[in-house]
């Protein structure tokens, strides 16, 4: 069942990189900060419990994320992830800035840092982003990286040593995987890591999720279905204000949407229980919907171990 317990707002669809995996919007408006802060307080009241931001690049309006914070920390909301690429800033006072806003507003929630070959930003620049995160919040345990994974990953290693080097750290790697940046208080000083004071950052890899439009139909087997755990059981709310049941990247398909930001978030809620599309990923799976397609003598190219792809190609079908 739909059950989600986290929201997310993408404030802006706008974003200062042109990445060539984004499928985001770029046109698709500004969220308004009056009707955002409305329904955050009646996802509040239908037991949603966390907030996050995503984008486009969030950190270009920091307007919204400041008065959305304050607002859930009045709700007594607990944080998720504040999504960034981490060089949004132009200058050093615009970035102390930026970061002041979220952390007097009160956010202590986790800044998903996104960097791979597909982002591509200097490393030099990333590195004195992640310094001035920790002067401001005053932890050093706060970021995670995000990272796609792609063929050549020499560069990108590279970044990460750079980075280490300059946050006085170093990176882990298991194999050629990187896994982590620590510091040596995090193995010496387990005190250190409980309040912050150990540099820690975990690297969280990801496989490419194709769009449905591409060849993505080569696996050895068919995805194992969890029923939109991983990417689901949320409402994500878009920067022209419609709202979507999952934060995977076909969430902008209308099969996914369920309403806007002017409307409740229970009623919203309970409108996505019937609705079939949503009844499809999150009671019945799209596992068995496969299954149940091809007993309708439906074809498909081949296999995909990629959920978010298969929903994606059901949409762009019209199988959804």
């Amino acid at each position: 069942m739909f059950t989600p317990k986290e929201v997310i707002f993408a404030p802006t669809g706008r974003c200062n990189l042109h990445c060539s995996h984004c499928r985001v919007e770029r046109s698709k408006g500004e969220l308004d900060i009056g009707l955002a802060k409305t329904f955050l307080e009646s996802c509040a009241k239908a037991g949603i419990e966390r907030l996050g931001f995503s984008g486009g690049e969030p950190f270009l309006r920091p307007d919204f994320l400041a008065e959305i914070i304050k607002s859930a920390v009045a709700q007594d909301m607990y944080f998720d992830r504040l999504m960034t690429n981490g060089v949004f800033w132009r200058t050093e006072k615009e970035l102390d800035s930026a970061l002041e806003a979220i952390y007097e507003s009160g956010f202590d929630g986790t800044l998903g840092l996104s960097h791979d070959i597909y982002h591509g930003q200097e490393a030099g620049k990333l590195a004195r982003f992640l310094s001035m995160v920790y002067k401001k919040s005053g932890r050093k345990d706060n970021v995670e990286i995000l990272s796609v994974r792609s063929e050549n990953e020499k560069n990108l290693i590279s970044d990460f040593e750079f980075i280490a080097e300059k946050l006085g750290g170093r990176l882990e790697l298991s194999g050629s995987e990187p896994v982590r940046i620590v510091d040596n208080n995090f193995i010496a000083n387990r005190a250190a890591m409980l309040d912050g004071a150990s540099l820690y950052i975990n690297i969280l890899r990801f496989p490419y999720s194709a769009h449905a439009s591409e060849n993505a139909w080569n696996a050895a087997h068919w995805f194992q279905d969890d029923y939109c755990e991983g990417p689901g059981q949320l409402l994500y709310v878009h920067p022209d204000g419609s709202v979507a049941v999952c934060c995977g990247f076909a969430n902008e398909r209308p099969e996914l949407v369920i309403g806007s930001i002017k409307e409740d978030a229970g009623k919203l809620i309970e409108k996505a229980r019937i609705k079939a599309s949503v009844k499809a990923r999150y009671e019945f799976g799209l596992g068995n919907t496969r299954k149940a397609l091809e007993a309708q003598g439906v074809v498909f190219p081949g296999k995909s171990g990629d959920q978010c792809f298969f929903c994606d190609y059901l949409c762009h079908k019209g199988l959804a």
